[in-house]
């Protein structure tokens, strides 16, 4: 698609898949659940009514299976830890149930779901930028008497950490982190789309892109911004290794060595971490993942569960949220490895449907796996829509002999 915004009908399933990854005023536990499953059921029924039959037949089987294996880690986990949290396994379903609509309505309407995620981030980082410049004179929104300031769906600033001079942006979402690994998704949608990594069609789109990941001044978002550009070199020009790589080394050099959130917070992680005993509790990324190494050593095949009774049954001082700072090792410790394994191959099989490259493949995984070392983005539906791109995305039908589930089963016709 060569338009520089989609249609608001193409818009809005994609916004309020995001909504629904992380937007503070959504996702706050007073009513998270209701609208979850309010507009996962909406949306579900909306799709029945519109689908083709044997679009949902691609999907149905990867469907079933994923919904087999939550179903048999759960039974384990109540079997062998004795306790499950439903609500938040619940939850977990209907995001993914959340992610799969999304999909399936968009191939039903013949839109590129790449393409939506790419030009809804775009907008949405130039939407942000307005409010990130207000906020470096005073924070603006709905205040909530927490660490966060949120105004609707549309924007949530964020409070400087104690030291902190400059507001961070972090867009429509619950922290800057959290901002940059959307932005940077939608980079790496593009390097697909390319087929490797090239700003392609969308110079319109990644300048305003880039100018939102560099606003939310996240240590993990520079460093794989970095990355690309490196990739980027070595893929497009021929004397990349010889004129750009040094380049590129010298301004991550510089930039690790003189931003406060670069080289002073990660090494602050890293002493944190060298002090660590198994009793201590930390929620930074490298803090986290050391704790969460001896809950997959003790269930490496079905997680330790979602509940703080089982996921945190070691550190019995855990008593609530403790903000935990890896996604990655979050999601093996919950889930297990074999689970954490088959959303990697997902997302690798998908990569290469997509880029028909496997430098460009790997690269993705590998950069996505660095995305996770920061943030839980494996609890939202954008994320665990990995899950079925592989096997929905480009499946492109004709028109003919088109048979919709709900108009077919009460025999409706429409004329």
């Amino acid at each position: 698609m060569n338009k520089t915004m989609l249609s608001l009908r193409e818009n809005l399933p994609m916004f309020f898949m995001l909504c629904f990854s992380g937007n503070p005023m959504v996702t706050s536990q007073s009513y998270s659940n209701s609208l979850l499953i309010g507009y996962t059921v909406l949306l579900l029924f909306y799709v029945f009514f519109v689908i083709d039959l044997q679009i949902f037949k691609k999907s149905l089987g990867i469907f079933i299976g994923l919904l087999l294996s939550f179903s048999v880690i759960v039974f384990s986990q109540r079997i062998i830890l004795g306790f499950v949290s439903y609500p938040g396994v619940l939850g977990i379903i209907l995001k993914t149930i959340l992610g799969l609509a999304t999909l399936l309505l968009y191939q039903n309407q013949k839109v590129d779901f790449l393409d939506a995620y790419i030009k809804v981030m775009t907008f949405l980082a130039i939407l942000s930028l307005p409010f990130f410049l207000l906020n470096q004179f005073g924070v603006y929104g709905l205040d909530t008497g927490k660490s966060l300031t949120k105004s609707l769906l549309i924007y949530t600033s964020f409070y400087p950490f104690p030291g902190e001079v400059v507001a961070r942006n972090s867009g429509m979402f619950w922290e800057p982190g959290a901002f940059s690994g959307y932005l940077i998704l939608a980079l790496l949608f593009i390097a697909l789309k390319n087929r490797k990594f090239q700003i392609g069609p969308y110079r319109k789109e990644i300048p305003w892109i880039l100018i939102g990941l560099l606003t939310t001044m996240s240590t993990t978002g520079f460093i794989v911004l970095g990355v690309i550009i490196t990739i980027n070199s070595l893929q497009n020009y021929k004397f990349g290794k010889l004129v750009f790589m040094p380049i590129a080394i010298i301004i991550m050099y510089y930039s690790y060595y003189s931003l406060d959130f670069m080289k002073e917070k990660i090494d602050y992680q890293y002493s944190l971490v060298k002090n660590m005993n198994e009793n201590d509790v930390s929620n930074t990324r490298m803090g986290a993942f050391y704790m969460d190494l001896k809950y997959i050593k003790s269930q490496p095949i079905i997680g330790n569960g979602l509940h703080i009774k089982t996921r945190f049954r070691f550190h019995h001082n855990v008593t609530g949220d403790i903000g935990h700072g890896n996604g990655m090792s979050n999601f093996m410790a919950s889930w297990g490895i074999p689970l954490f394994l088959f959303w990697l191959f997902c997302v690798f099989k998908f990569a290469l449907k997509v880029s028909r490259s496997y430098w460009t493949s790997f690269s993705v995984l590998f950069i996505i796996i660095l995305l996770l070392q920061g943030e839980q983005f494996l609890n939202y539906p954008v994320f665990l829509s990995f899950f079925f791109l592989p096997f929905v995305y480009q499946n492109i039908l004709s028109k003919k002999n088109k048979i919709h589930l709900i108009k077919n089963y009460f025999n409706i016709n429409f004329g």
